[in-house]
């Protein structure tokens, strides 16, 4: 059966999707994967690859009962960071949408990607929009697997992205007070590999996991971290009073080049502490990458 990935032409996605391809499934067959992206360019690019894609427009329905069709288990993927208007009631519309064309095909999984400070009482507007995407998953009528993470190590990671440009590209880099934020990153490769092993284990369903990285830091530890280890050691790193999302969502578009919307919102994310709970952790079979590891994967 047919492993859809929503959300494919994402950092995630994409990584996923090319592990997936290279790895046969337990039983050594080749699997079958498809891609739902929303942008006919992305489906094109993928369909050049060799990759089966389809598009879909979560917001709507469009495209969703053909994108299901054949399915057994759907990798959710999908944020609406992008789109005008409640982050909130964007994400619970897209997923709601999603859960019920893949009841209406029959689909039997889905294995979701969430975030380890999702809670209703989050202080940023896409933690909120994790938890009730988390809810609608869990409540959903499908056998279901929730995954969550904390900040992601990985270039296309849009947070990691803004400071990895911020430090590499400022002489000066200002560190609000998220800087005292606990945190304990987890590399790309971890997370795909987490979400490979819950595919291919169908009995690993009805719980809730978190993957974080093997090194417990701060925000402002992680920064000064980038900066050893690409040899920005003449950086100067500046405390600063407040949490000071305005102030970076500007430094994002005009210094590192990123969306100030989805930028300003995954900011705010940085205001709860990102640790996972020793009950729940991901059995991945060996110990996470610790920071610096992840740091040095990236290059």
């Amino acid at each position: 059966m047919t492993i859809l990935i929503a959300g494919a032409s994402g950092f995630v996605g994409s990584a996923l999707l090319e592990e997936l391809r290279a790895q046969p499934s337990p039983d050594g067959k080749p699997r079958l994967v498809r891609a739902l992206v929303r942008r006919e360019f992305d489906a094109v690019r993928l369909r050049d690859q060799g990759v089966e894609a389809v598009t879909g427009d979560l917001a709507t329905g469009r495209g969703l009962e053909a994108a299901m069709r054949g399915v057994r288990t759907l990798v959710y993927l999908v944020h609406t960071l992008d789109a005008p208007g409640d982050v909130v009631a964007n994400d619970l519309e897209a997923v709601q949408n999603a859960l019920l064309a893949a009841r209406a095909a029959g689909v039997k999984r889905v294995v979701y990607l969430g975030h380890v400070g999702a809670s209703p009482e989050a202080r940023g507007q896409h933690l909120v929009a994790r938890w009730a995407t988390e809810l609608a998953v869990r409540q959903g009528g499908l056998s279901w697997l929730v995954l969550r993470a904390p900040l992601i190590v990985g270039r296309g990671s849009t947070l990691f992205e803004m400071m990895r440009r911020t430090v590499d590209r400022s002489p000066v880099v200002p560190l609000f007070r998220w800087r005292r934020t606990e945190v304990e990153p987890v590399a790309l490769a971890d997370i795909v590999e987490a979400l490979r092993l819950a595919i291919d284990d169908t009995e690993m369903a009805g719980r809730t996991y978190d993957l974080t990285g093997a090194t417990r830091a701060t925000f402002g530890t992680m920064a000064r971290a980038w900066g050893r280890a690409h040899h920005r050691r003449r950086r100067a790193y500046l405390p600063m009073p407040g949490w000071g999302e305005r102030v970076e969502e500007q430094l994002a578009w005009s210094l590192a080049r990123l969306p100030r919307r989805e930028t300003r919102l995954l900011l705010e994310t940085l205001r709860e502490r990102q640790v996972a709970d020793p009950s729940r952790r991901f059995p991945l079979g060996h110990r996470p990458l610790t920071l610096e590891a992840a740091l040095e994967a990236v290059g």
